[in-house]
Formats: C-alpha cells, sequence, structure tokens
C-alpha cells in the first residue's frame, strides 16, 4: 500500500510496529505519540532495527495536524483505540478515539491520502459511509478469523470502492459492491452426504449476503448447500440431521457427543447449546445449531472434507 520515497505520518504511534514497517517503505516516517515515556523509546527502537528515517513527536495528533503546514506529508496513517474507556467493544470509527471522522479536514489538508487500519468489528457499512473517500478496503484475516480492516481513502476519490479480502492461506477475493448480486435462492432438501460450505470470516465481513456456489440454507443462515469445490471458506460432509427441539436435545445429551460447536440464525449461543448438549470438545466433527429456510430448527453433524 506504501510506496518507496513516501513521507508518512503515523498518527498513533503507540510502541511504533507499524511506523517501523512503514518506515522500511518510506523516505520518512513521523511518529507521533500522546504518552511522553512511551513516545521516549521510539527513535532507539527504530535504530536498534537500522531504521534511521523514523522522527518520534510526543503529541495529540489532534493538535500536530492543526499545527502542521499543508502538504507536509504525502500519507497519514491511523489505528485509532479498538475498545471505549469502559472497556467495551466498539463499533463505529465516531465512537473511537481519536475520532477519525472529524479528523478528515485536517488530514486532508495536510497530507492527501490517508490509511487507517480498524477493529474487525466494525461495520464495513458504516465505514464507508464514515469515510467518504474510500478508493480500497482490505478485510483481513485468518480462515478461523477476521483480523482487521484496513481503508485506503484519498481526499481526490469519488468512485465506488473496491473490496480486498486477503485469507491467509487462500486466494485473494476483490470485487465492487454493485458487482456483486445478493443470494437469492434459498433452502432445498437437505440430507446424510450433502456438503455444507461456511464462508471464511472475512467473506462474511465482507459480503454476508452475496450470491455464492451452492443454495443458502436460510437468508440469514450463512451457510451453502452443495457449492462448488472452489468455494471460499470450509467444507463439510453432512453426517447427521436431528430436529433443534428440547425433547431432542435432552435424548442427544446421553450419547457423549464430541464435536465443535457453532449456531448459525438461532435463539441460542454456541456455549449454551454445546452446555445443554453436554458436548466435548473435538476438532474433528462440527455441530451446527441452525434455522434452514423458511424456519425449520436443525442440528447439522459434520465431518471436515
Amino acid at each position: 500500500m506504501v510506496s518507496p520515497g513516501l513521507r508518512i505520518a503515523d498518527l498513533t504511534c503507540g510502541l511504533g510496529i507499524d511506523a517501523f514497517h512503514l518506515a522500511r517503505h518510506a523516505a520518512k516516517v513521523i511518529a507521533i505519540e500522546l504518552d511522553a515515556t512511551v513516545a521516549a523509546a521510539i527513535e532507539p527502537n527504530a535504530k536498534a532495527l537500522g531504521l534511521n528515517n523514523v522522527r518520534a513527536v510526543n503529541a495529540d495528533c489532534t493538535k500536530w495536524l492543526q499545527e502542521t503546514k499543508s502538504g507536509s506529508v504525502d500519507v497519514c496513517f491511523i489505528d485509532p483505540a479498538r475498545r471505549g474507556d469502559d472497556g467495551r467493544r466498539l463499533f463505529s470509527l465516531h465512537d473511537c478515539r481519536p475520532d477519525v471522522t472529524e479528523l478528515l479536514p485536517e488530514i486532508f489538508r495536510v497530507a492527501g491520502r490517508l490509511i487507517v487500519k480498524m477493529s474487525p468489528m466494525l461495520d464495513l457499512d458504516v465505514i464507508l459511509h464514515e469515510l467518504p473517500g474510500t478508493e480500497r478496503i482490505y478485510v483481513l484475516g485468518t480462515r478461523g478469523e477476521c483480523k482487521e480492516i484496513v481503508a485506503d481513502v484519498s481526499a481526490a476519490f469519488q468512485g465506488e470502492p473496491e473490496i480486498l479480502i486477503e485469507t491467509v492461506g487462500q486466494p485473494e477475493f476483490r470485487f465492487r459492491k454493485s458487482e456483486l448480486p445478493e443470494a437469492y435462492e434459498f433452502g432445498g432438501e437437505l440430507k446424510p452426504g450433502d456438503t455444507i460450505g461456511e464462508p471464511w470470516p472475512t467473506i462474511m465481513k465482507a459480503c454476508p449476503r452475496a450470491t455464492l456456489s451452492g443454495h443458502k440454507l436460510h437468508p440469514e443462515t450463512h451457510l451453502w448447500l452443495n457449492p462448488d469445490e472452489d468455494f471460499p471458506g470450509k467444507l463439510y460432509r453432512v453426517d447427521r440431521i436431528e430436529e433443534f427441539s428440547s425433547g431432542n436435545i435432552k435424548k442427544l445429551a446421553r450419547q457423549g457427543i464430541e464435536a465443535s460447536v457453532a449456531v448459525k440464525n438461532l435463539p441460542i449461543t454456541a456455549a449454551e447449546l454445546s452446555k445443554r448438549l453436554k458436548v466435548k470438545e473435538s476438532a474433528e466433527h462440527r455441530l451446527v445449531g441452525c434455522t434452514v429456510s423458511p424456519t425449520r430448527r436443525l442440528l447439522l453433524f459434520l465431518s471436515p472434507l
């Protein structure tokens, strides 16, 4: 994302992990950190890594932006706080500190481009609404977890942003929302021996309602029946199907089930379902409680393919 020779300001440097990575490509990095003790460690740590192009500034980034000349850097980078003062998770950039949405005019005066690294808990549509000028948005993660959202924002950009999904070890997936139709076929006859596709968390974060191969089991149940082999997610074989009911759960609880438990579109958590079924955790099998279109509730016993 950063070409050689750029001048970059890291507005929320912390201990400098991102600033040092940027410095390996940039001409210079101005590392802004509010905490004086942390700021004092930035330059010695950079030099220990062989980086001589990092300059630490002990300041509030809001004040630094206000006092800095227009065009002083090419790119501003920011990773705002991911939790509130009370420890609660945040779901909007407006709630994070510093509030990037309020800083945008000053950021675009100082630099024409902004890179924002964000919590995976933030809602993608809200981000795109709050960050006009987003040219690209990256959704990054592993096959088990969405890790980061990164937005590349330009003062001059006015088009539709490109969304890039990067799942470690998997092919890149990129699209614009206008190019990706929503799923419209749901349900299907589900039977033992069928294949179930569960999208990677990054896919679910970026395009939960998109058309993927196979039939989606329910508009709000993000599982696909008999998808193609190149489905962007985990594939399972259906070993057994049980009705989700109180009586059936009591019967199944006596069977010594071993599985990893998940729920999709059910009024119960995975932990609660696991407790009621007396499940012993096992990575060899998957047990998914879900709703199938239109309103049927099932327990799917699955094996990885």
